[in-house]
């Protein structure tokens, strides 16, 4: 996809020092059945913040607050043990353990496997803007239901027929935050 706003597979990590703590860290994630989406080091004032993102790599389930803690415990642990040497040159850090969040675009086939049956704003390289229920997504498309407009405010939404778009002719996507949808809508 083009300009994509978050790493592909091959980027997670940007540079050399983040890939070797990815590296170390990575056991820990995957012991917990999550994938390691994003590993960096950022400035952050006078100290370095090292920015720990994990999701699980399919389904739709969320990752919960106590698996998070846990595993901020177990990155811990490392790198104040075998991460020493790599982290020689920075005195002191702020470890910060998060999934990527609700309103992450979606750049890869595994992102929208994981958002299916939910409402995506997306934009396709022609510039074309919709919204639209994901009905399926695979390595190369996703499946989508574009949302009718409401002929009058407080109508039900109604949705077009499916249609496939290829994941290169989208731009950007994101999941639209819902506090109303149910499976009837």
């Amino acid at each position: 996809m083009s300009a994509s706003p978050r790493p592909a597979d091959d980027r997670r990590f940007p540079d050399a020092r983040s890939a070797e703590l990815a590296e170390l860290v990575e056991p820990a994630v995957n012991r917990l059945g999550l994938f390691l989406e994003e590993l960096e080091l950022r400035p952050a004032g006078h100290r370095t913040a090292l920015r720990v993102v994990v999701d699980y790599a399919e389904g739709s389930e969320q990752v919960d607050l106590d698996t998070l803690a846990e595993l901020s415990e177990e990155v811990s642990e490392i790198l104040d043990g075998e991460a020493g040497a790599t982290l020689k040159d920075v005195p002191e850090y702020d470890l910060e353990v998060s999934t990527p969040g609700a309103t992450r675009p979606l750049t890869l086939p595994r992102h929208f496997r994981r958002n299916v049956g939910r409402l995506l704003e997306i934009t396709t390289a022609d510039g074309r803007q919709l919204v639209a229920r994901l009905e399926g997504a695979s390595e190369q498309s996703i499946t989508v239901s574009e949302q009718k407009p409401a002929p009058k405010k407080g109508m039900p939404v109604k949705y077009k027929d499916p249609v496939e778009l290829d994941l290169t002719s989208i731009t950007t996507a994101r999941v639209q935050v819902e506090f109303s949808h149910t499976e009837d809508d």
